[in-house]
C-alpha cells in the first residue's frame, strides 16, 4: 500500500504541481507524525522537508525524522521557505488556502523566489479520508475511554446537580483514564436546554422528570471519539418524551442500517430523516444526520442532504439524528460507524435503547 507521502506526490503530480507547503496542524501530523504546534512540510516529488522553530528542533528529530523527514530549524519561517523553493528549483507551490490566513498567504508571496502560488483546496485533507488500521485502533481506544468515563460517573445524573459539574466529573474521568484533551466542549442540555443542538453545559441544575443530552468526546492518540446519549431522569414530565425518543432510535437505527460501501451520504441521511419527517417532526430536525471524524472532530464526508459521494471501506462517521422541541426537550442519538465490506460496523458500543437515570 502506497505510503501517505507517495499518496500526496501522486496527488500533487496529477495536478501539475511541483511541491506542496503543508502548515495545518492536522495535516501535518497526518503525513509526518509531529504533534508540535509549530511545523510545515515541504514536499517534493523527491525531498521531505520539516520546518520548525527552535523550540520544537529535537522534539522533530525524534517524530518527523525517522520517518523520512529532513529537520531543518529556521529563525524566519517565510525566508526559510523561499530559500528552499530557489534550491529545489521550485517553480509551482502549491499551499492550503482554506486555512492559510490573508497574512500568511501574503508573507509567502513575498517570498516565492519567482514559483506560482497554486491552491490545493482540500487535496491533502482528502488523503485522511479513509482510515487505516491504526487510525481505526485509535478512535476504539478514544470510544473505550469516553464510554469507561460515562460508567463511572452516570449516577452523578440527578436532581440538584448542575450541567457544569456533571460535565467536570466526565471531562477529568476521560483525562484520568488517559484522553490527552476532550475532542470538542461537552455538551450537557437538560430540560428546555436539551433543544438547543450544541446546548454546551451551564449552570442549570438538572430536575427530576427532564431529559438530559450528553454529547462527548475525547483525544487518545491525537484521534477523536463522539458519542450522544440521552438520558431521562426518572419518569419524564413530558408526556411526549418516550414516543419523541422512540422516533429518534428508529431513525438512527434506519441511518446504521442504511451504511455500506457505495451508499450516497444524501441517502443514508434521507434513511434517518424520513423516519422522522413520517413522524411529523422534520422541522425539528435540522442539522445533518453525521459527519465523519479522525484528526479533527468534523472532517469530510458530511452524511448530510447536502453530502456529496458514496461511503467506502475505511471511512469513519457519525449518525445522529435529533429531534429538539424548544422550550420543553430535546433527544439526540449518536454512534460512530465504520463502513466494512459488509456494511457499517459501529466503533461505539454503548446501547441506545431508553435509559433512566434513576
Amino acid at each position: 500500500m502506497p505510503s501517505r507521502l507517495d499518496r500526496l506526490r501522486a496527488a500533487l503530480a496529477a495536478r501539475k504541481v511541483d511541491a506542496a507547503l503543508i502548515s495545518s496542524p492536522p495535516n501535518v501530523r497526518y503525513l509526518s507524525g509531529f504533534t508540535g504546534t509549530e511545523g510545515s512540510l515541504l514536499i517534493t516529488d523527491r525531498e521531505a522537508l520539516f520546518l520548525t522553530d527552535s523550540r520544537y528542533t529535537e522534539q522533530a528529530g525524534e517524530q518527523v525524522a525517522p520517518r523520512g523527514f529532513s529537520v531543518i530549524t529556521f529563525k524566519q519561517k517565510f525566508k526559510e521557505i523561499g530559500q528552499q523553493l530557489v534550491r529545489l528549483g521550485v517553480r509551482s507551490l502549491g499551499y492550503e488556502d482554506e486555512t492559510t490566513t490573508v497574512v500568511q498567504q501574503k508573507q509567502l508571496a513575498a517570498e516565492l523566489g519567482g514559483a506560482a502560488l497554486e491552491p490545493l483546496g482540500k487535496l491533502a485533507t482528502n488523503l485522511r479520508v479513509i482510515k487505516d488500521a491504526g487510525e481505526i485502533a485509535a478512535i476504539r481506544r478514544a470510544v473505550k475511554v469516553q464510554e469507561q468515563a460515562l460508567e463511572m460517573t452516570a449516577p452523578a445524573i440527578r436532581p440538584g446537580e448542575s450541567e457544569w459539574d456533571f460535565a467536570l466529573a466526565l471531562e477529568f474521568e476521560m483525562r484520568r483514564l488517559g484522553a490527552s484533551a476532550v475532542s470538542f466542549e461537552t455538551i450537557v442540555g437538560s430540560g428546555p436546554r436539551g433543544a438547543m443542538p450544541h446546548g454546551v453545559a451551564s449552570e442549570k441544575k438538572i430536575a427530576a422528570g427532564e431529559m438530559v443530552v450528553i454529547d462527548w468526546g475525547c483525544l487518545v492518540d491525537g484521534y477523536c471519539s463522539d458519542q450522544t446519549i440521552t438520558v431521562a431522569v426518572g419518569e419524564p414530565s413530558d408526556p411526549d418524551a418516550r414516543a419523541v425518543y422512540d422516533i429518534v432510535r428508529r431513525a438512527q437505527q434506519a441511518g446504521l442500517d442504511a451504511v455500506r460501501p457505495g451508499a450516497e451520504f444524501k441517502a443514508i441521511d434521507k434513511a434517518a430523516r424520513e423516519v422522522i419527517v413520517d413522524a411529523g417532526y422534520g422541522e425539528r430536525f435540522g442539522h445533518g444526520t453525521g459527519h465523519a471524524l479522525g484528526l479533527e472532530i468534523h472532517e469530510e464526508p458530511r452524511v448530510s442532504p447536502l453530502g456529496v459521494g458514496t461511503a467506502e471501506v475505511g471511512m469513519v462517521f457519525t449518525i445522529e439524528p435529533g429531534i429538539y422541541l424548544p422550550g420543553r426537550f430535546g433527544v439526540r442519538l449518536e454512534d460512530i460507524v465504520l463502513v466494512t465490506e459488509r456494511g457499517g460496523e459501529r466503533l461505539t458500543g454503548l446501547s441506545k435503547d431508553w435509559r433512566s437515570a434513576l
